[in-house]
C-alpha cells in the first residue's frame, strides 16, 4: 500500500527504492500454486492480483481511522484529524485515557495572575461547592465558574404558563428592575406583569393594531409600544397614564429603541418604519414630555422599502439600522442633533438583525442578512470595514445535521453577541446556530437541536457562557456555547392544542427568571426555586374591560367608550377568564386596589339572559342591554370605591371634594325587571362554536362613574412599576455617559487617522461601506440607495468642513478611476459644457458592474484637479500645467460678469430656483427623474423631439454634433441604464445622464455608453421610460375605437383612440 501510494504521488524515487527492497529482502508476499508450492512473485504480480486496489487505498484508509474512533471514544477537540496525535488526540487512545482528574482543594486556592486557575473545558462534574468556598475564603476571590457552574441552570423550570392574550404574543420585555414583565400581543393589548408571583398588574389599552415592538426606557419610568396602526405610545410606568401619542410614521413601526445616551435632560426614542423612515423623538428626562416633531430621515430608496431592524450602541452615541434594500445605515448622535454618519452595502439581500455588542470599548456590531452571511462591522481609519460569517462554513469532522443539505439558500434569521463579547451567535434557516469568535470570524461551534427556525436569541445579562435560543417549533434551548453543549430544554406543549410556536423571550436582569410568548397568547414564567408564589394564580388572566370598545379624539388619545373615562382612571377591574367568567374571590383580590374588599363585593352574580331570538346565553348580570336598567356589576364597583374613600377617611386622610351622588348599593344582588335571570348550572363552561366570552363582553359593557378629584387622588397614589433606586439610578447613568464618551473618543480618533487605499484580499473580507463623510473607494454591489433627510444638517456640514484639512493629502494621493468601455469619445456630452462651478459633482453613487467610474469628486482646492475622464480623454491631455491658465481665464471673467443670481430684494431670482420636477418628493411617473441604477427604454424620436423644442425656443444651446444619434448607431429605442447622474445648475437646471447599454436578452452590459442632458419642458414628453413600464405598454394592444384616460400636468384627460399610423416614417 505504501509503494503504491508513493508511485502515484510525487515521490516516485522513493517508491522505486521500497520496491526493490521489498523484492531483495522478499517481503512481498509469495503465491501459491495447484500443488501447494510457494513462489516469489514480483511487486507488478502483486499490483495486478490486487487491481481493485486505487493508488490513493491508503490515504482513504487513515481518512476513515479518526471517524471511526471518534465514534467509540470520542477525542478531546472535535475537528481535528491527525495521525500523529497524544493522550485524548492519539489514535489509540483507550477510554481509561479519558478519565477526569479531580483537583484536591488546594488547587482551586491556588493563584494564576491574582486568580484561580479556570477549570479544563471538559473537568467533567462540577467541583465540589465546599472546595470552592473553602478556597475563596483562603484567597479572598473566585472564579464566577467555580462558584456557578453551567450545570446550575438545569435547575431552572417553568414555573406558570399563562393564557392572557387572545392573539400571538410577539413582544416581551422586562423592566429595568426585573420586577415587571410586558407583553405585546396581536390583540393590540399591552399587559404588565408582575415577575414575582405572575399576578395581572395592568392593561394598557389604546393601539388599534398589532403591537410590533416594545421598549422600557433606562430610567425605569416609561413604556413606548409601536404598532402596526402607525403609531407609537408612549406611557407612564408608575400611573399607566398616556405620556404621549408620535405620529410621525406612515406605515407600521418595525422598532423602536431608547437611547442609552444621556445629554443634560435631553433624551431620544428612535422608531423605525415600514415606510422606510427612522424617527428621532426628543424628550426631556425631568418633565416626560416629548417634542411634537421628530427628526426625521426617509430612507426609501425605491418603492417598497423597510427598515426593518435597528440596535443603539451600549454609549448610545451610534445607531444602526437594516434595511430591505440590503443596506445599512449608521446614525450619529454625538453632535447638536442626530445625523446620518454611512451606509454600508455590502450584503446582497435583506438585513434582517442588526445588534451592537455590550461593551463600549470598541464599535462593533454585527449584521445579518437573507444572502446567508453576517458580517462583524468595525470602525478603523475613517470606514466601516467588516468580517464576513458564511453560514455555508461547517465544522470539521462534524457529522452534518440532515436539514443542512435540505435547504437550497441559507439565510440568517437572528444575531446575537455574548455578555463579553468574544463569540457571535447566529442563527440560520437551516435549524442550526453557529457561534463565531468575534476577532477572528473562525467558527467554534455548531449546535442543533431546533426543528425549525430560530428567531430568537438571547444572552445572560451577566453570564458570558449562557444563550437562549427560542423558535417556531416550540423548543427553548439554554445552550453553553463555551463547550457547545445544551444544558436544558423545555417543549411548549399546549395540551389538546400541540405546540405553540415561541416568539420572543427575554431574560431578567438579574438573570434569575427568564420570559416568553407564544403563538397562542401565552406568558412562559421560568426560573429557579420552587413555584409555590405562582401555584396562587389561575391559569387564564383577563381584565373584564380588556376589549372594551374605545373613543379617539382628533390626537389619537383614547376614552372608554361606555364610561367617557381614560382607561388609567377606571376603578379596578374584575378578573375573568378567556370565556368572561369571573374567578373567585381569593382571585380577584390578586387584582391591584381589591386587596381588602369583602367576599360579596368581588363576584358580580351569573345567570342566563334571554335575548331578543329566545336564545338564553351566559352573560355577566351586569351586562344590560337597556341603557337605562341599572348595572349590578357597576353598583358593585361603586360601591367598592365608596368603602375605599370611607377606609381613607378612617384613616385621617382628607379627601378633596364630597363624593357625588351615587345610586343604592347593590348586596344582595338586585337584578334588573328587565332581564330573565336563572342560576347557570355550568359557569365557565364555552358551548362549541362559541368565541371567547371575555371578547363579548365589550358588547353591553357595565358602565363605570366618571372620575371625580378624589378618584384622580386615590389613583395617583398606586404605583404600578416603581422606579429605580436613586443610587443605582445614578450608577447606571454614569456607566452609560462613560461608554458614550469612549465612543465618541474612540470615532474621533479614527476619523483623524489616514484611511486604508489598498483592499485585502484575505479570509476575513473586510467589507468598506459608502461614508457620507468620506470618499469612497471602487466596490462592486447591485443597488443604490438615496435618502430624504427631513431635517437640517448643518451638524454633519461643518463636521465634513473641519475634517477637509486632515484627509488633504490622502485625498489628493488618490487616482481617479477611469472608464475605457465606451466609444472613442463617451464622456463629451457627460462633462459640463459650463465651467465646473456651474455644475454638480461628477460623482454617482451608483457601484457600476464594471468599468464605471465611480470615484468621489476631488475637493476643490487651490491646485488644479481634473474632472472625472475616460482613459480616451487623458491621452489627449498633455499636462494639467497647460490646462491651468485656460481654467483661470475662464473662471475670472464669470466673477465680473454681472449676475443676475439676486433679484432686488437679495432672494435668489425665479430663474435660478430648481425647478418643482426636482423638488418633488412624491413619486410620479411623468416626468421622469432618474435613480442610479434604473433600467428605462430610451427613445430617439423623443429625444429629437426634445432637442428641436429647446433649439427653437433658445433655452440654452445645444451642439448637434455631439448628440448620440451623430456619434453612434441608435435604433429608435434602446435598453439602457443609468449608471451616472449629475445635475448641471441653470438655468435652466439640467440632469446628465450616462447611460450603459445593456444586452436585450442577457440583461447585462454591453461595454458600451453615451450621455445626454435634459429637463422637463411642458408639451415635450418623456423620451426616458422605465423597462416595467415599457413592458406593459406593449402588452397592451390598442385598437381604434378604444377609450383612454392620460394624466398631463397633473390632470386627467380622457379620449378615444381614432387611428393608428406611424409617427414618422423612418421609425414605423
Amino acid at each position: 500500500l505504501i509503494a503504491r501510494f508513493l508511485q502515484s504521488g510525487p515521490c516516485k524515487k522513493s517508491a522505486q527504492v521500497l520496491v526493490e527492497e521489498l523484492e531483495e529482502h522478499q517481503l512481498i508476499p509469495r503465491r501459491l500454486d495447484w500443488q501447494g508450492k510457494e513462489h516469489r512473485r514480483s511487486f507488478e504480480d502483486l499490483v495486478a492480483v490486487n487491481a481493485h486496489i486505487p493508488p490513493d487505498y491508503l490515504l482513504r484508509i487513515c481518512e476513515r481511522l479518526g471517524p471511526l474512533l471518534d465514534k467509540e471514544i470520542p477525542q478531546s477537540v472535535l475537528g481535528v484529524q491527525t495521525l500523529l496525535g497524544v493522550g485524548r488526540q492519539s489514535l489509540l487512545r483507550a477510554a481509561k485515557d479519558f478519565r477526569h482528574t479531580l483537583w484536591k482543594g488546594s488547587a482551586f486556592a491556588a493563584l494564576h495572575r491574582g486568580r484561580p486557575p479556570e477549570l479544563p473545558v471538559n473537568y467533567g462534574k462540577p467541583p465540589n461547592v465546599v472546595n470552592i468556598i473553602s478556597a475563596r475564603q483562603l484567597t479572598g476571590c473566585g472564579r464566577f465558574s467555580h462558584l456557578f457552574p453551567t450545570s446550575t441552570y438545569q435547575h431552572m423550570k417553568m414555573h406558570k404558563r399563562i393564557l392572557g392574550h387572545l392573539s400571538s404574543v410577539y413582544c416581551i420585555a422586562f423592566d429595568r428592575s426585573g420586577r415587571r414583565i410586558f407583553t405585546g400581543s396581536d390583540d393590540c393589548l399591552v399587559k404588565i406583569w408582575a415577575t414575582d408571583d405572575g399576578r395581572l398588574l395592568s392593561t394598557l389599552r389604546g393601539h388599534s393594531a398589532e403591537i410590533s415592538d416594545m421598549a422600557v426606557n433606562y430610567e425605569n419610568t416609561l413604556l413606548a409600544a409601536g404598532s402596526c396602526d402607525k403609531v407609537v405610545r408612549v406611557w407612564c410606568l408608575r400611573t399607566c397614564a398616556p405620556v404621549a401619542v408620535l405620529q410621525g410614521h406612515s406605515a407600521s413601526i418595525t422598532s423602536i429603541q431608547f437611547s442609552p445616551a444621556r445629554k443634560g435632560t435631553t433624551r431620544y426614542l428612535t422608531s423605525t418604519g415600514a415606510d422606510g423612515t427612522i424617527c428621532f423623538w426628543q424628550w426631556h428626562a425631568n418633565t416626560m414630555k416629548f417634542k411634537d416633531r421628530p427628526v426625521k430621515f426617509a430612507e426609501r430608496s425605491r418603492p417598497g422599502v423597510q427598515i426593518s431592524c435597528s440596535s443603539f450602541s451600549s454609549g448610545g452615541m451610534f445607531i444602526a439600522t437594516g434595511s430591505t434594500d440590503h443596506v445599512i445605515r449608521i446614525y450619529y448622535l454625538g453632535s447638536e442633533s442626530p445625523e446620518k454618519m454611512a451606509e454600508l452595502e455590502s450584503h446582497t439581500d435583506k438585513v434582517v438583525a442588526v445588534q451592537f455588542c455590550n461593551n463600549g470599548d470598541s464599535l462593533r456590531f454585527v449584521s445579518g442578512s437573507r444572502d446567508g452571511t453576517a458580517r462583524i462591522w468595525h470602525y478603523q481609519q475613517q470606514d466601516w470595514k467588516s468580517v464576513v460569517l458564511d453560514m455555508a462554513t461547517k465544522m470539521t469532522g462534524n457529522n452534518v445535521a440532515s436539514g443542512e443539505d435540505k435547504v437550497t439558500k441559507l439565510k440568517v434569521t437572528m444575531v446575537a453577541w455574548d455578555r463579553h463579547d468574544a463569540t457571535v451567535i447566529t442563527a440560520v434557516n437551516n435549524f442550526l446556530l453557529k457561534v463565531w469568535n468575534s476577532s477572528t470570524g473562525q467558527l467554534l461551534h455548531s449546535l442543533s437541536g431546533h426543528d425549525d427556525e430560530v428567531f430568537v436569541l438571547e444572552a445572560h445579562p451577566f453570564d458570558p457562557r449562557i444563550v437562549l435560543s427560542a423558535g417556531h417549533d416550540g423548543n427553548i434551548f439554554v445552550w453553553d456555547i463555551d463547550k457547545g453543549t445544551k444544558i436544558r430544554n423545555y417543549f411548549n406543549m399546549i395540551e389538546g392544542q400541540g405546540h405553540g410556536a415561541v416568539f420572543d423571550c427575554k431574560f431578567s436582569p438579574d438573570g434569575q427568571h427568564f420570559a416568553c410568548t407564544d403563538s397562542h397568547g401565552h406568558l412562559l414564567l421560568f426560573g429557579f426555586g420552587c413555584n409555590k408564589y405562582y401555584e396562587k394564580i389561575p391559569d387564564q388572566m383577563f381584565f373584564h374591560t380588556d376589549y372594551r370598545p374605545l373613543i379617539r379624539d382628533a390626537n389619537n388619545y383614547v376614552l372608554d367608550e361606555q364610561t367617557q373615562q381614560a382607561p388609567h382612571l377606571m376603578p379596578p377591574p374584575f378578573l375573568v377568564d378567556v370565556d368572561g367568567n369571573p374567578h373567585p374571590t381569593r382571585f380577584q383580590r390578586l387584582v391591584p386596589g381589591r386587596e381588602n374588599c369583602k367576599d360579596e363585593q368581588l363576584i358580580p352574580q351569573l345567570g342566563y339572559v334571554a335575548n331578543g331570538d329566545g336564545e338564553v346565553v351566559e352573560q355577566v348580570i351586569g351586562q344590560q342591554t337597556n341603557d337605562q336598567d341599572e348595572s349590578i356589576l357597576d353598583g358593585m364597583i361603586r360601591e367598592l370605591q365608596r368603602e375605599q374613600d370611607l377606609r381613607l377617611i378612617n384613616e385621617g386622610e382628607t379627601l378633596p371634594n364630597p363624593p357625588l351622588n351615587r345610586s343604592h348599593s347593590v348586596n344582595g344582588g338586585l337584578r334588573s325587571p328587565g332581564l330573565d335571570v336563572t342560576s347557570p348550572p355550568n359557569v365557565g363552561l364555552r358551548r362549541s362554536g362559541q368565541i371567547e366570552g371575555v371578547r363579548q363582553m365589550h358588547h353591553n359593557a357595565p358602565r363605570s362613574q366618571m372620575a371625580t378629584e378624589r378618584d384622580l387622588m386615590a389613583w395617583s397614589r398606586r404605583v404600578v412599576v416603581n422606579e429605580l433606586p436613586p443610587g443605582i439610578s445614578k450608577v447606571q447613568e454614569e456607566c452609560r455617559a462613560a461608554k458614550g464618551e469612549i465612543e465618541i473618543n474612540l470615532y474621533t480618533v479614527e476619523k483623524k487617522r489616514k484611511p486604508s487605499h489598498t483592499l485585502q484580499r484575505n479570509d476575513y473580507q473586510p467589507g468598506s461601506g459608502r461614508s457620507l463623510r468620506r470618499n469612497q473607494r471602487k466596490r462592486q454591489h447591485a443597488y443604490q440607495t438615496r435618502s430624504t433627510i427631513e431635517h437640517s444638517q448643518q451638524g454633519a456640514s461643518q463636521n465634513a468642513r473641519a475634517r477637509e484639512e486632515s484627509d488633504s493629502s490622502s485625498e489628493e494621493d488618490e487616482t481617479v478611476g477611469t472608464s475605457d468601455a465606451s466609444m472613442d469619445d463617451p464622456v463629451a456630452a457627460w462633462q459640463s459644457e459650463s465651467s465646473s462651478s456651474d455644475s454638480s459633482s461628477e460623482y454617482s453613487d451608483w457601484t457600476a458592474d464594471a468599468g464605471i467610474n465611480l470615484q468621489p469628486p476631488k475637493r476643490q482646492t487651490r491646485q488644479a484637479a481634473r474632472k472625472i475622464c475616460s482613459s480616451s480623454e487623458d491621452e489627449n491631455m498633455k499636462g494639467t500645467k497647460g490646462l491651468e491658465p485656460k481654467r483661470r481665464k475662464l473662471k475670472q471673467p464669470r466673477k465680473k460678469k454681472p449676475s443676475g443670481l439676486l433679484s432686488m430684494e437679495g432672494e435668489p431670482s425665479e430663474e435660478w430656483l430648481a425647478p418643482q420636477w426636482i423638488l418633488d418628493t412624491i413619486p410620479r411617473r411623468s416626468p421622469f427623474v432618474p435613480q442610479m441604477g434604473d433600467e428605462v427604454i430610451y427613445f430617439r424620436q423623443g429625444h429629437e423631439a426634445y432637442v428641436r423644442a429647446v433649439r427653437k425656443a433658445k433655452i440654452y444651446s445645444i451642439n448637434m454634433q455631439k448628440q448620440p444619434w451623430n456619434k453612434m448607431e441608435l435604433r429608435e429605442q434602446e435598453f439602457v441604464k443609468t449608471v451616472g447622474i449629475k445635475y448641471e445648475v441653470g438655468p435652466p437646471t439640467l440632469c446628465c445622464l450616462k447611460l450603459a447599454f445593456l444586452d436585450p436578452i442577457t440583461g447585462k452590459m454591453t461595454g458600451e455608453s453615451f450621455s445626454i442632458k435634459y429637463h422637463d419642458m411642458p408639451d415635450v414628453i418623456d423620451f426616458l421610460v422605465l423597462h416595467q413600464f415599457y413592458n406593459e405598454a406593449k402588452e397592451r394592444n390598442w385598437q381604434i375605437g378604444d377609450r383612454f384616460r392620460s394624466i398631463i400636468d397633473d390632470a386627467w384627460w380622457f379620449g378615444t383612440v381614432e387611428s393608428q399610423q406611424p409617427f414618422q416614417a423612418e421609425y414605423p
